[in-house]
């Protein structure tokens, strides 16, 4: 049987977790050190409100599992750990278990699988999780038995680079670190996620001037970096920027126009504090442009609502350089209410054309028409989507309806892919 392909770390693992915790299954999460296998675990575990016991087995004893052996009545029994759940509703998270010796290992796959250690039994409201590093000369590991990984629920992850940036962003992992993430498609590659967690928290330390020193700061993270990503770090402005007084990620999810965060850009504004208004921009496009804008709509921390009341208390410029970014990101387009399918059928007569129509009437939902245009533009890249088009009258009319709507704005960008695609929309006669 050919390997299972490795599963990015995020929402598609933590649908998989949900569901074993509810099967109470043990999941068995095998991948490489230091991209947030346990991270993951206690998201979830805190989306559905359970309690999580995180065990390292590689620094365990057998008494630490088992119990210590006490004599009463002339029988041996085991006197439990405290660390082990007794009751309530949680995920049991062993680490490490290919790494821990032998005698720790049997134990820990007795409860893993069985639920049971000698006179112990998981209680029912827990589920158990186990993570192990893969089994290559990268690492010093002892193989799990084919018989026992065959009772797991078994995922091979990876670090995931849009997971990632989702998470930095609402775990307060330094700016520059962020945007390193979002411009850089090999941030993962080399350097895992834990160790630029590390490299967020000392850049946190470092006092303005010494944000200044870049000997001081090739020094430190040196400790942690190759010097490919020092330098980059050093490139960046955000590396000694002054912390802004707002939560960017924030203002995507839920953003109130008589909000705190709303009195800080007004203020912002009021003061002609452009830089601080500058720097907000930027780093919402980075987001806006990036491939964690489709994390972020999968777990509902973006919100066209949030969005549009956002821009609607920013500069012009500034509204439309967001709007763009946004407008051209794919993974973005769930949250439109009218899709690529809906332009592809009757529309000049539809009520998609209507919704349309309202959209191109407010600037502040300008950004909504180019999103209908970038999934359209998706849509038709894929050949059966493309083949199926160019044999319909009835598409390719509809399609000609969505242009003359659209005008030269919008329309260039996807007039420019039909004709590379040989599809000739048929435009309305009247």
């Amino acid at each position: 049987m050919p390997p299972r392909p490795e599963l990015p770390l995020g929402p598609r693992l933590e649908r998989i977790l949900d569901v074993a915790y509810r099967a109470r299954r043990p999941v068995l999460l095998e991948g490489p050190t230091g991209i947030g296998k346990s991270e993951i675990v206690q998201q979830v575990a805190k989306k559905l409100g359970l309690a999580t016991v995180v065990l390292d087995l590689s620094l365990l004893e057998p008494p630490d599992l088992v119990g210590l052996p006490v004599v009463e009545g002339g029988r041996t029994r085991y006197a439990l750990p405290a660390i082990l759940p007794r009751d309530g509703r949680g995920i049991l998270m062993l680490e490490e278990l290919n790494r821990a010796e032998r005698y720790i290992q049997q134990p820990a796959l007795q409860l893993l699988t069985a639920r049971k250690l000698h006179e112990y039994e998981l209680p029912e409201g827990w589920s158990c999780v186990a993570a192990i590093n893969p089994e290559t000369g990268d690492y010093q590991v002892t193989p799990l038995d084919p018989a026992l990984r065959a009772r797991f629920l078994h995922v091979p992850v990876r670090a995931d680079r849009a997971s990632f940036i989702a998470w930095a962003i609402g775990n307060g992992v330094h700016a520059s670190i962020v945007t390193l993430a979002q411009t850089h498609e090999r941030f993962l590659d080399d350097v895992p996620p834990r160790t630029w967690t590390y490299a967020s928290q000392v850049l946190q330390a470092f006092s303005r001037d010494e944000l200044r020193d870049a000997a001081l700061l090739r020094d430190v993270l040196g400790g942690y970096l190759p010097g490919s990503w020092v330098e980059a770090l050093l490139a960046l402005r955000e590396t000694a920027a002054v912390p802004l007084d707002v939560d960017v990620h924030a203002l995507l999810a839920a953003y109130d126009p008589k909000g705190e965060a709303a009195k800080v850009l007004r203020g912002y504004r009021e003061r002609g504090e452009t830089d601080r208004l500058d720097e907000v921009t930027h780093r919402l496009c980075a987001i806006l442009k990036g491939p964690e804008a489709g994390v972020l709509v999968a777990r509902k921390g973006l919100s066209l609502g949030a969005f549009e009341a956002l821009i609607g208390d920013l500069p012009g410029d500034k509204r439309e350089l967001l709007q763009e970014a946004l407008s051209s990101n794919a993974t973005a387009v769930p949250l439109l209410d009218v899709q690529a399918k809906d332009v592809m059928i009757n529309y000049g007569a539809s009520k998609a054309a209507q919704v349309v129509e309202a959209w191109k009437a407010d600037p502040k939902k300008h950004h909504r028409v180019g999103l209908l245009v970038t999934a359209l533009r998706a849509h038709l890249a894929l050949p059966q989507h493309a083949a199926e088009v160019r044999k319909s009258n009835p598409m390719r009319a509809s399609l000609g309806h969505f242009l003359v709507q659209l005008g030269e704005r919008w329309g260039m960008p996807l007039v420019d892919m039909l004709q590379k695609l040989s599809i000739t929309p048929i435009r309305p006669t009247s």
